[in-house]
């Protein structure tokens, strides 16, 4: 049985539907960052380009990160220019593909 989360509008037209991917987690990484640094490389076996994502799970002052996924690892960049505080973060890393 198909689960999920369809709607629709008052003309009949399907406008969510997010009952097409498995998301599955893959495990967590931490990220020791020095001050005034913004970008870094974090290892993760495995991980592509496509269908994976990691998501930063906790961290000691503002999120102001993003991560972009490669093979067998992910960046992460900090969005403001002057760069981050030292502070460690963790992040979650998921796989999800279509059903």
């Amino acid at each position: 049985m198909a689960q999920g989360l369809q709607c629709w509008d008052a003309g009949g037209t399907l406008v969510v539907d997010i009952g097409d991917y498995n998301m599955r987690y893959m495990g967590s990484v931490g990220l020791n960052i020095a001050a005034g640094t913004n970008s870094w490389n974090v290892g993760f076996g495995g991980m592509r380009t496509t269908g994976w994502l990691a998501i930063l799970r906790s961290n000691q002052y503002y999120n102001e990160f993003y991560c972009i996924p490669n093979n067998d690892s992910f960046s992460v960049q900090y969005l403001p220019t002057g760069g981050a505080y030292a502070q460690s973060l963790v992040f979650d890393v998921y796989s999800y593909n279509t059903l």
